[in-house]
C-alpha cells in the first residue's frame, strides 16, 4: 500500500490538566498578570485577586474550564476549545465595549502561550514519496516578464 503522507506534518498534542496549564501560563506570562493559587479547589479561586486584570483573568479561566468540559481542576484541556473560549471572551468584551488595548493584549498573550503549551513543533510524518505523474502533462513555456 502506498504511503500518501506527502510533505504533511503531524502535530503532537500535549495533554495537560487545567491546573497545570494555568500554572504554566503563570510561569510564561508572569505572576503580576496571572497569579495562580496552586492549592485552589475551584476554578473561581484559581486566579488571585492580585492579578492585573482579576475579573478578565477569572472570566478566561472559567470559560476555558467550561469549553473543555472540565469537572475538576485536574481534567485535561485541549488546544482548540481553549482558543475558542479565549476568542469568545474577546468578542464579548469588544461587543460590550469592555476591552481596552492592554486587556486585549493580555488575551492575545494567553492565546499565544496556549499555542506554545498545547501544540508542539511539527514533525515529519514520513519521508516524502514521489508518485508517478498521472493524466496529461503539458509542456508550457513561461512567457518572459513584461510580455
Amino acid at each position: 500500500m502506498l504511503n500518501l503522507f506527502l510533505n504533511k506534518r503531524v502535530w503532537a498534542r500535549s495533554v495537560i490538566s487545567f491546573r497545570a496549564f494555568f500554572l504554566q501560563l503563570e510561569t510564561r506570562i508572569g505572576r503580576v498578570l496571572l497569579p495562580i493559587d496552586p492549592d485552589a479547589l475551584t476554578v473561581e479561586r484559581l486566579i488571585s485577586s492580585q492579578a492585573a486584570y482579576p475579573e478578565l483573568a477569572r472570566s478566561a479561566a472559567v470559560q476555558i474550564y467550561h469549553a473543555n468540559a472540565c469537572r475538576s481542576l485536574d481534567d485535561p484541556v485541549s488546544h482548540y476549545p481553549t482558543l475558542d473560549a479565549l476568542g469568545h471572551l474577546k468578542q464579548q468584551r469588544l461587543e460590550g465595549e469592555k476591552l481596552d488595548i492592554t486587556a486585549a493584549d493580555f488575551l492575545e498573550s494567553l492565546g499565544q502561550h496556549t499555542n506554545a503549551l498545547l501544540m508542539s513543533d511539527p514533525q515529519p510524518a514520513a519521508a516524502p514519496v514521489s508518485l508517478p505523474a498521472q493524466g496529461r502533462t503539458r509542456n508550457r513555456r513561461e512567457a518572459p516578464v513584461g510580455e
